[in-house]
């Protein structure tokens, strides 16, 4: 324990941030906490290490609850839902649809963030400007589909609870300033001038990802070429380009060594200047945590402490969580941490068996390494939230990890010489050249498509998942028989988890109505195929957003598609041409009689007669009908009405 216990720590810290999240309230804040306070109580009596250590570890626990409790339930000012004029500070820029412009601002009333929609185009925003806009606040909507990204969730996390739709800003109360002012307005106009200087948008796309954290011009097709061929975080700016930074400072500043202190001022130099970028790309996860290793690492070296790189990782993530204790549920934080952290961990199993003396081979060899360790030490949690999996990584990362430095390099080059108002046009013609040659690869690349799509694990067997990576060094260096036993017992409860579920599935069947506005919905699963009904064809966006990712998490194998006048028989159910039958219950789509239980279908916003008795379980109305429609539904009908556009999908199992 002695050994990582700052990883221990960190692990404890975690435990008491994810124990407030499921409370999800500060009601029994006050009885958890008294309980804690005594377990440390009771620790801290007794002054052996061990005793200590678990002092420290319930400390830890009790921390990590506190910071969630005082960053997600601290007391808030209501927000004048009913006004339709807010005054507004701009915090940052989101990413923007086709149809709305968005912004994170705060509203200077409450000091609560909302989330900003501007439907105008024709001006941008700065952080630090205040607005005055038009429109009314409200709530962010939930999931209303089945295992849909749930973004209600995801934003309280970054604590926005309230949305504002605005067609256009009524004025600009005040012109804002700062650094992160700044640093916005010096984005754009470094884009606008490489593209004055006739760089490609292949080029300014890569220098805008890579070193400004923006993808404005980063096209759909290139960006998904980039996932497929398993080498997308190269496009966003990560702790890899950090290092780089870091690196190619150090040979910047290689002459100050000549000094007596010379090392101690070129790491603090260098410490200085990955500070500013990670700022100036507001602290985005993955560089806020490089910055906090690299920092740590090389201020140990300079007050001549020992390193450990576990430490080093562990006191990062550490002091992360205390900042912000909602980045334990970010996807880019997991994976961050994760691939740092199995890199480290399992690369000396590729060192003991695989060792080569010829330095360019040895180099080679290190990419491969890093890039298998990292890969598989990101599988558990890139499939659980992803759904896939590419196995052409490798082959991505090989190329792609050299290159990406030639391509931070031309592009700190390319903003240096833009800055001096330089241009050199046979420079700016080869790093074009460069940026389409290697865009080119991977293009040709991703055409292999060997990629594993529509993969579903729960959390449970990505957590044993993890169980087992971690065990793999001690299995493999150490031949440990308590890790074969633990690697044993998780393989066989992944296959205990997998089992249960196909059980479950193939035993159960359940009618689905959707939330859809254009199209009428409903599927009907019966084990682990799946027959969908609607109003309309179903397009591609359709499916992408609403049906799969039902198909993912319940195993579909198979889909039939039909309209809702289809008539035929199913092993679960009969279709006839206005109802579908089954030996439980009936669900009306239109005008029928039915003796036994049923359930009604308001469509379309097409109103028709139904039997309101007894038998009548629930009147739906989907999202396909007018407001008018459902204000006439709820004055007409005496049972109880399930409206999907407010309550989301409505199901049925049977």
């Amino acid at each position: 324990m002695k050994k990582y216990i700052f990883l221990t720590l960190t692990i404890c810290l975690s435990i008491g941030i994810i124990v407030s999240d499921l409370l999800n309230s500060a009601t029994n804040l006050r009885i958890i906490f008294l309980v804690m306070i005594c377990l440390l109580l009771a620790c801290l009596i007794k002054s052996s290490f061990r005793q200590n250590i678990y002092s420290f570890l319930i400390t830890s626990i009790i921390l990590g609850f506190y910071l969630h409790q005082h960053y997600n339930f601290k007391e808030k000012k209501e927000i004048n839902t009913s006004s339709e004029v807010h005054l507004l500070k701009i915090i940052s820029k989101a990413s923007s649809s086709i149809k709305f412009t968005n912004y994170i601002a705060e509203d200077i009333e409450t000091s609560q963030q909302i989330f900003l929609h501007l439907k105008d185009k024709t001006q941008l925003y700065f952080p630090e400007d205040i607005l005055i806009v038009d429109g009314k606040i409200k709530d962010i909507q939930p999931a209303l589909n089945p295992n849909q990204f749930n973004y209600k969730q995801f934003l309280r996390r970054k604590n926005i609870h309230s949305q504002l739709f605005s067609d256009k800003v009524i004025t600009i109360h005040k012109k804002g300033n700062g650094f992160y002012n700044w640093a916005s307005k010096s984005k754009l106009l470094v884009r606008e001038k490489l593209k004055e200087n006739g760089y490609s948008t292949e080029s300014r796309a890569i220098i805008s990802s890579m070193l400004l954290g923006d993808k404005t011009e980063l096209s759909e097709e290139l960006n998904q070429n980039y996932i497929t061929t398993g080498v997308v975080h190269i496009l966003a700016i990560s702790g890899l380009h950090v290092m780089m930074i870091f690196i190619l400072l150090q040979y910047i500043l290689q002459p100050l060594l000549y000094l007596k202190k010379g090392r101690k001022i070129r790491i603090i130099i260098s410490l200085i200047v990955i500070w500013f970028f990670a700022f100036y790309v507001e602290l985005k996860t993955p560089v806020f945590r490089s910055a906090l290793m690299i920092s740590i690492y090389y201020i140990s070296d300079i007050i001549n402490r020992s390193k450990n790189i576990f430490h080093t990782l562990s006191l990062a993530a550490f002091i992360i969580l205390v900042f912000q204790p909602n980045a334990l549920f970010d996807v880019g934080f997991q994976l961050s941490f994760s691939a740092v952290f199995f890199i480290v961990w399992l690369n000396p199993i590729f060192d003991n068996f695989w060792k080569i003396k010829n330095n360019l081979l040895h180099q080679i060899k290190g990419i491969i390494t890093t890039s298998i360790s990292a890969q598989i030490g990101t599988l558990p949690v890139s499939i659980f939230y992803f759904n896939q999996f590419s196995g052409l990584f490798l082959f991505g990362n090989l190329i792609l990890i050299p290159a990406s430095f030639i391509m931070i390099c031309g592009g700190l080059i390319s903003i240096f010489l833009i800055v001096f108002n330089i241009k050199i046009d046979a420079f700016i013609w080869l790093y074009n050249q460069f940026i389409h040659l290697i865009n080119s690869y991977i293009h040709w690349l991703a055409e292999f498509s060997f990629i594993a799509k529509d993969i579903y694990i729960s959390f449970f067997t990505a957590l044993l998942i993890t169980v087992i990576l971690f065990c793999l060094k001690f299995l493999i260096l150490n031949k440990s028989k308590v890790a074969l036993f633990i690697t044993i017992g998780c393989f066989f409860l992944i296959e205990l988890d997998r089992l249960y579920q196909v059980i479950q599935l193939n035993t159960s069947n359940e009618l689905i109505v959707y939330n859809q506005y254009k199209n009428s919905i409903i599927s009907i699963r019966n084990g682990r195929s799946l027959t969908v009904f609607s109003s309309h064809k179903i397009d591609d966006k359709t499916y992408h957003y609403i049906l799969k990712p039902y198909k993912v998490k319940h195993r579909i194998k198979q889909i039939d598609y039909f309209s809702y006048t289809a008539k035929f028989k199913h092993s679960a159910f009969i279709k006839h041409e206005n109802y579908i039958e089954t030996k439980s219950f009936n669900f009306l789509l239109d005008k029928a009689k039915s003796d036994s239980p049923f359930y009604v279908l308001i469509h379309q916003s097409k109103l028709y007669p139904f039997q309101d008795n007894n038998n009548l379980k629930r009147v739906i109305a989907d999202a396909s009908n007018y407001p008018s429609v459902i204000s006439e539904l709820e004055n007409n009908s005496n049972s109880s009405l399930w409206k999907t556009s407010e309550k989301g999908y409505f199901s049925i199992k049977f």
